[in-house]
């Protein structure tokens, strides 16, 4: 009877320490993801709501004035040129990534600062820190398009040729609900893009 006793114990510790390691199975990386991009663009509208004059901007998307695609100009461009027509075509370089973690780690007036040598984009077409057309091939991007993401389109339309901005495209003007290759439902796309040249 008194080894059962002892026993028991033991037991108890093996089931503790096996529930324990049950716990802390690794979350998915994109676990809660819809809420967390949700919550992203939430910080971006409050940035925007402090400082509607600051850095960071918006413009309604139009195919629904209720979702906003927020920007930051790098660069403003040549604004003696015209802007690209939805009939025209843009050649561009441009690199996307989506939100991390790490992002919410950050203050609100550095949510929109993005460190792009840390982040792996899921697609690019220059590799530095800018655009080196004696290695990188900038992309042709017919505006009226059906593949292209309306948000993309809408941000291109906006800019002046040289200009470089950094554009955070809500899921809703993205790829929506659904996955997309490696780019899961409800994703926030964080572009850089930078307009070369426009052919009307």
């Amino acid at each position: 009877m008194k080894r059962k006793i002892y026993l028991l114990p033991l037991v108890l510790l093996m089931v503790v320490a096996f529930v324990a390691c049950d716990e802390t199975e690794e979350v998915d990386k994109y676990h809660d993801w819809k809420a967390r991009n949700e919550a992203f663009v939430d910080s971006l509208q409050q940035v925007f709501d402090a400082n509607p004059l600051g850095e960071l901007q918006c413009f309604p998307d139009s195919r629904d004035q209720r979702v906003k695609i927020f920007y930051k100009v790098i660069e403003e461009g040549d604004k003696s040129q015209q802007r690209p027509f939805l009939t025209s075509t843009a050649k561009a370089y441009y690199r996307g990534i989506l939100i991390d973690e790490a992002i919410f780690g950050l203050s609100k007036e550095k949510y929109y600062t993005r460190l792009w040598k840390e982040v792996g984009a899921f697609d690019s077409n220059f590799s530095g820190d800018d655009p080196d057309p004696s290695f990188d091939t900038a992309t042709d991007f017919f505006i009226n398009e059906s593949g292209l993401r309306n948000g993309f389109r809408e941000a291109l339309q906006r800019m002046y040729p040289g200009a470089r901005w950094e554009v955070y495209i809500p899921y809703q003007s993205g790829y929506g609900t659904s996955d997309y290759g490696s780019i899961p439902a409800y994703s926030t796309l964080i572009f850089d893009i930078t307009l070369v040249s426009v052919e009307y």
